[in-house]
């Protein structure tokens, strides 16, 4: 799968991220870092450059405890008066 040098052509890249080309091709559209040794060479992606982009583009996972303690201070409060 790996060439020597550790990049994966886009045929293999798709299978080691379990995407369709297509995906994968969008994903390079958004910047994912792709190698050429020339315009008309084959694009080659090393699996670390595919990982940083993916965590590159997680949306922060919002505290779910502090919301719901908040929430409930402010019922609190709003209760007391």
């Amino acid at each position: 799968m790996l060439d020597g040098s550790g990049f994966l052509d886009l045929h293999n890249a798709c299978k080691w991220a379990s995407v369709s080309p297509r995906t994968l091709r969008r994903w390079i559209d958004r910047g994912l870092r792709v190698h050429r040794h020339s315009s008309r060479s084959k694009i080659l992606v090393r699996p670390a450059d595919i990982e940083a982009f993916l965590i590159s583009q997680q949306k922060p996972q919002p505290d779910l405890n502090a919301i719901v303690s908040a929430t409930v201070q402010d019922l609190r409060a709003g209760g007391a008066r």
